[in-house]
């Protein structure tokens, strides 16, 4: 695919890097327990190092991501490029200016999405409560034409898009008001065909730190009307913030409920009629659970309770980050020494699979031979599963092809 160079106009539209970032009750039990096979799926090899990709971006057999050069630990030089996860082909698709700072991109097709924010006023705000007061806006690449377009134009913040057919969605910050942090945005699609442009919350409730996922006419998102406003950290720390998932279904305009438990219900991932989520019960402590919208069923998919960073699905297959090895400790700098027993523990972390049909779970990650194994932020797709290796100078971000056995298709 030959590279496109950002024009004066293209550098507004371009961006770096935002990378990434439960006890269940008796009716919310999954139809058997799930079985743990240790041995490492076949078929995994190395993409390459300072590859950020995000929850949405593999469509196809098609990786998007930001591709980064570094000298020095300083960023020389960045790209928006794809990677074929079936031919093993790179291509870098468009060359990003360095003062420049993007989310990871989002894809269905031939359309690309991200998120991006001019460095200069990145500096301005300490980190990490300015997100919610700089000018992020949304911007789409055709892949097919090498067209790139800006979607939003809102002083404030238009951050985690998503795109899914003609729809692109995203987390919209034009009607938050306060100091509440983290802060609350709204839910707004966009029609390409048509140019118009949708609020679908009715307050502004979103939960920031989170994700928007959509597939086709549903958008699925974390939302903070139940939580309790007085719990300002991370909610992912605390099991008592209280999100819940709310999903939005485009095609008849209405909203619904999908989680009414006292735990924290969030980074929500959706894929047909399919949503996933992580269910925290306290710090270190989480399951991942699935929703049938069609059939109004909760299952419980996880039972660890040590399920890390976000879910991912595609059709009946569900990936996510497990630190059960290490007990939690997935902090790629941090060694624990239990006072108690004198326990040393290294971080952890491995990429499990659950096949919803087979109702059994899959460890498809093995220990490394150097510095830790932490394998983490899966991401799903047709016969793949991308994830990385997480390191402190970077990650080294890797591919996987299913096996019959594992849930995929035979060759």
């Amino acid at each position: 695919m030959r590279m496109v160079r950002a024009t004066v106009a293209m550098l507004l539209a371009l961006a770096l890097l935002a990378a990434i970032a439960c006890k269940p009750s008796d009716e919310q039990q999954a139809a058997g327990s799930p079985e743990t096979k240790p041995e490492t799926a076949v078929g995994n090899w190395e993409i390459g190092e300072d590859w950020y990709y995000g929850p949405h971006s593999i469509s196809g057999d098609l990786l998007v991501a930001v591709e980064m050069e570094t000298e020095d630990y300083r960023v020389v030089a960045q790209y928006l490029s794809t990677y074929n996860l079936r031919t093993r082909e790179k291509a870098r698709v468009l060359e990003v200016p360095a003062d420049r700072i993007f989310e990871p991109p989002a894809t269905d097709g031939n359309r690309v999405v991200w998120a991006s924010l001019d460095c200069n006023e990145a500096e301005q705000q300490p980190p990490p409560k300015n997100q919610g007061i700089l000018n992020w806006d949304v911007f789409l690449l055709d892949l097919s034409t090498g067209e790139v377009r800006q979607i939003t134009t809102d002083e404030y913040a238009q951050v985690h898009p998503a795109v899914s057919g003609d729809t692109v969605v995203w987390l919209d910050r034009r009607h938050g008001i306060g100091e509440q942090y983290p802060y609350p945005y709204d839910v707004y699609a966009y029609d390409l065909r048509t140019g118009e442009e949708k609020r679908l919350t009715l307050d502004t409730t979103a939960e920031g730190y989170d994700q928007v996922s959509m597939s086709g006419d549903l958008v699925v998102w974390a939302d903070i009307r139940h939580a309790d406003p007085e719990i300002t950290s991370h909610p992912s720390n605390d099991g008592a913030y209280d999100n819940e998932i709310y999903v939005y279904n485009l095609g008849t305009g209405r909203e619904m409920r999908v989680t009414t438990d006292p735990a924290n219900d969030h980074c929500p991932a959706i894929d047909g009629d399919r949503i996933v989520w992580l269910r925290q019960f306290d710090y270190r402590e989480a399951d991942v659970f699935t929703y049938d919208v069609a059939i109004g069923l909760e299952t419980q998919v996880s039972r660890s309770r040590y399920a890390d960073h976000r879910p991912d699905v595609f059709r009946d297959r569900i990936v996510w980050t497990d630190a059960r090895a290490s007990k939690g400790n997935t902090s790629n700098d941090v060694i624990e020494i239990d006072a108690s027993t004198g326990e040393r523990r290294e971080p952890a972390a491995d990429i499990y699979l659950y096949d919803l049909e087979a109702q059994r779970a899959v460890k498809l990650t093995s220990p490394t031979n150097v510095g830790f194994s932490l394998w983490m932020n899966p991401c799903i797709g047709n016969d793949f599963i991308v994830y990385e290796l997480n390191r402190q100078v970077g990650p080294i971000v890797y591919a996987m092809k299913l096996s019959d056995e594992d849930g995929g298709s035979p060759e």
